[in-house]
C-alpha cells in the first residue's frame, strides 16, 4: 500500500468535523515518525482537551509550540501557544492560561490573522469571568464577537454569546442571559452546530429557571444534555447536570438535586477541573442546607471556597466563607 501524501490528512479532517474520537484512534495509529511531528502533537493537544485530559493537552501543546520555534514558524506556534493556554485554563492555572492567550493574541495580531485574534479575545473573556471580572470579560466577548461575525463565522459567534448568557447569569441579569441564550441558539443553529446548540438550550433553559418558569426550562437543559452527551461533550457534561439540579431544588426536589449534584461533582473530578467542580461543590452545599445537613453543608462551602480560591478568585471564594459561615 502506497504511503500517504498527507499522513495528518485523516486526524486534521476529523478535528474540523469534531469527531475527536475519530481524530485520537486516526493520531494514534500514525507511525512514530510522524508522532514525533509538530502538527502531530499539536493536533493530539486539541483532540486530548476535547476529549478532558488537559493535562495532556497542555504537555502536548507545549512539545508542539518548542518544535514550531524551533524551525521558526510564527504560525504553528501561535496556534500551539493558544492550545496550551486552554490546557492551562482547563486546569484552573489561570495566571499562565491569561499570559499565553495575551502571547498567542500578540502573535495573531502580528500574521493579521483575523479568526485567531477573535479566538484569543474569547478566551481572555474566559479568564476574566472565572476571576469575576464581569465588565472585562463582556468587553472580551463583544470583540471576540465583532471580529467573528466580519468574518461570517457563525460558531465562533454562538460561542460567544454562550459564554455573554453565562456571565449575565453569574451577575443574575436573568432577561439579559436569555436573550444571549436565544442568540447563541440562532448561530448555533445557523453553523449546525449540535454541540453548541446543546450548550446553549442548556443556558436558555437556566436563564428561563432563574426567571421562574422551572417546567420550561428543565425540558430545555434536558434537551440540552441529550446533545452535549451525544457529541461526547465532556467540558459541557457536568455543568448541565449542575444546572439541572439547581433547577430540582428550585421545584423542591431535592432528592434529584442531591443525585445530579454528586453526578456532576464525579464527572468534574474524573476531568480534574477545577472551576466546575467549584460550582458543583457550591450547588451541593446549597442543596445540603435546603435539606438540614448543615455540616455537610459547611463541608462543601468550604470545598468551593478552597477551589476558587487555587483558581485565583479571591472574591468567589469569600462568598462561599460567607454562606459558610451562615450555615
Amino acid at each position: 500500500m502506497p504511503a500517504l501524501i498527507d499522513p495528518l490528512r485523516d486526524a486534521r479532517a476529523a478535528v474540523r468535523a469534531g469527531r475527536f474520537q475519530d481524530a485520537a484512534v486516526a493520531l494514534a495509529e500514525l507511525p512514530p515518525d510522524v508522532r514525533g511531528s509538530a502538527e502531530w502533537y499539536l493536533l493530539s493537544a486539541m483532540v486530548s482537551w476535547r476529549l478532558g485530559d488537559f493535562a495532556t493537552s497542555r504537555r502536548e501543546a507545549l512539545e508542539a509550540r518548542a518544535l514550531y520555534r524551533t524551525r521558526g514558524d510564527a504560525d504553528g506556534e501561535m496556534r500551539a501557544v493558544n492550545v496550551a493556554a486552554a490546557g492551562a485554563f482547563g486546569l484552573g492555572a489561570l495566571n499562565d492560561a491569561e499570559e499565553e492567550f495575551h502571547r498567542a493574541l500578540q502573535l495573531a495580531r502580528e500574521l493579521r490573522d483575523d479568526l485567531m485574534v477573535a479566538r484569543c479575545c474569547n478566551n481572555l473573556g474566559n479568564v476574566a469571568l472565572y476571576l469575576a471580572q464581569h465588565d472585562a470579560a463582556l468587553g472580551f466577548y463583544r470583540i471576540a464577537r465583532a471580529g467573528f461575525e466580519r468574518l461570517g463565522f457563525d460558531h465562533g459567534v454562538a460561542e460567544t454569546w454562550i459564554n455573554t448568557a453565562i456571565t449575565w447569569r453569574d451577575i443574575r441579569r436573568h432577561p439579559d442571559a436569555l436573550q444571549a441564550a436565544d442568540d447563541a441558539l440562532e448561530y448555533a443553529e445557523a453553523a449546525r452546530a449540535p454541540r453548541l446548540i446543546g450548550e446553549a438550550l442548556a443556558n436558555r433553559g437556566a436563564a428561563l429557571a432563574a426567571l421562574g418558569e422551572t417546567a420550561v426550562g428543565r425540558f430545555q437543559v434536558v434537551r440540552g444534555l441529550t446533545l452535549v452527551r451525544a457529541e461526547q461533550d465532556r467540558f459541557a457534561e457536568p455543568d448541565v447536570l449542575r444546572i439541572l439540579g439547581t433547577i430540582a431544588l428550585a421545584e423542591g426536589d431535592r432528592d434529584a438535586a442531591l443525585r445530579l449534584g454528586r453526578e456532576a461533582l464525579a464527572l468534574a473530578t474524573e476531568l480534574h477541573h477545577p472551576w466546575t467542580i467549584a460550582e458543583v461543590q457550591r450547588d451541593l452545599a446549597r442543596t445540603y442546607r435546603a435539606m438540614g445537613r448543615g455540616p455537610e453543608a459547611q463541608t462543601a462551602f468550604a470545598a468551593a471556597a478552597a477551589a476558587f480560591l487555587a483558581l485565583g478568585s479571591g472574591p468567589r471564594a469569600q462568598a462561599m466563607d460567607a454562606e459558610r459561615a451562615g450555615t
